[in-house]
């Protein structure tokens, strides 16, 4: 498992700085405030790797799945505290950014040669909808959950990954 995470140090990054410990001390001193100032929400950047494991993104799935469970346990705290503050986490699946091009192609995809990942080709391949999504289908589930549009939602989860997670779909070659 960590052979293919990297070095001892890039996994204690990834479980620690990247993912977890910004979340948690956003929300240690955001929330704070946000009960001082009458409530809100919180939106919690997650993966759909958080949900679903992955044979070659371990420690990268544990982190957005501790996000996954951060986000539910602080809706109900604050539900149950009545501070009118919401939490709800984002789950974005294939999303065509340039992080992809820094993904060398072997780290997730092994036997493959390519310099690194194509979104779109990778999309193609594993969503139902075949397509890469993009930045702006993830802000719009985002400002959704932020909005009084949402305002009866908390503790839930926004799957926006062209279907990933709905399952598998056979496709002609």
């Amino acid at each position: 498992m960590i052979e293919t995470a990297g070095a001892l140090e890039d996994v204690e990054k990834i479980l620690t700085l990247e993912n977890v410990d910004g979340v948690f001390l956003t929300t240690k001193y955001g929330v704070p405030l946000m009960r001082r100032s009458g409530g809100g929400s919180v939106v919690m950047m997650s993966s759909v790797a958080g949900i679903r494991g992955s044979a070659t993104l371990a420690c990268y799935s544990a982190t957005k799945g501790a996000v996954r469970l951060f986000a539910k346990s602080l809706a109900l705290e604050c539900a149950t505290a009545r501070d009118n503050i919401r939490v709800n986490s984002v789950h974005p699946g294939i999303i065509d950014t340039p992080i992809w091009g820094k993904i060398p192609a072997g780290a997730v995809a092994p036997g493959q040669n390519a310099p690194s990942i194509d979104p779109e080709e990778r999309a193609r391949l594993f969503t139902p909808l075949a397509r890469a999504g993009h930045a702006m289908d993830i802000a719009k589930g985002v400002l959704y959950l932020a909005s009084d549009a949402s305002s009866y939602v908390t503790g839930t989860e926004l799957v926006i990954d062209g279907g990933m997670n709905a399952g598998g779909v056979a496709r002609r070659v």
